[in-house]
């Protein structure tokens, strides 16, 4: 029990993941975005090569579970990346890779599994505007780029808000299996401290509560969003 010197020992051992939880997801959520909004622009290029890239991406990191992704940027891609040359693996990227933390690895594998999802999400969001504005926009003499600009990502931004926020939500969720490649985040200090005191039922309730709390600030974070800025206004 907290009331205790042990308790409050515990349970702050338990809180002590939540930041590195919310690192994780926070930055996922950023560059699986960039992700998301990148890919659903390559599946609109009149560019073959970029549609069929993107849409390769999609079906690859769909089907693949995302335990299994983050086994392998973890423990097989930096393997890979060590027999590679010196001169090669001397160079900054590369070099990141080849030595990254379980945190690194973490935030990749989010991000590229999120991405795929959210390039989805955009691609129909941005397919929700009518061709007829875009065709008005073309007629005012705007480029396409422009168009895009002004015109369409203003108002697919708010039709995607809510299935965005979802993905979100998401990410937070599977910020869990982080805790596979040894991240402390709240689901590992969870395991750990179960395997030390041996309280399970007391230890992964308060661990459901904690995802509760995290979640339910950023679902009412979405309504605020989604109030202020309304899919039609």
């Amino acid at each position: 029990m907290p009331t205790n010197p042990n308790g409050q020992k515990h349970l702050l051992f338990l809180l002590s993941g939540i930041p590195l939880t919310l690192l994780i997801s926070f930055y996922s959520i950023i560059f699986g975005s960039i992700i998301g909004l990148s890919g659903a622009l390559m599946l609109r290029s009149w560019h073959k090569a970029l549609r069929w890239f993107a849409a390769g991406y999609v079906d690859l990191f769909r089907k693949l579970p995302l335990y299994v992704v983050l086994l392998w940027i973890y423990f097989g891609f930096p393997t890979a990346l060590r027999d590679l040359p010196d001169e090669i693996k001397s160079m900054p990227v590369i070099s990141l890779f080849a030595n990254m933390t379980a945190v690194t690895a973490a935030t990749v594998g989010l991000s590229l599994n999120a991405g795929a999802f959210l390039i989805e999400v955009f691609r129909a969001g941005i397919e929700s505007v009518s061709t007829g504005q875009i065709d008005a926009a073309y007629s005012f003499g705007m480029s396409r780029a422009t168009a895009m600009r002004r015109i369409v990502l203003p108002q697919a931004l708010r039709r995607m808000l809510p299935p965005t926020v979802n993905q979100y939500i998401s990410v937070v969720k599977d910020s869990s299996l982080a805790g596979a490649i040894g991240v402390l985040e709240i689901t590992r200090q969870a395991t750990l401290l179960q395997t030390q005191i041996l309280h399970a039922l007391e230890i992964y309730t308060f661990l459901g509560v904690q995802y509760f709390v995290i979640l339910t600030l950023l679902t009412w974070l979405s309504r605020y969003l989604e109030r202020r800025f309304p899919q039609y206004s």
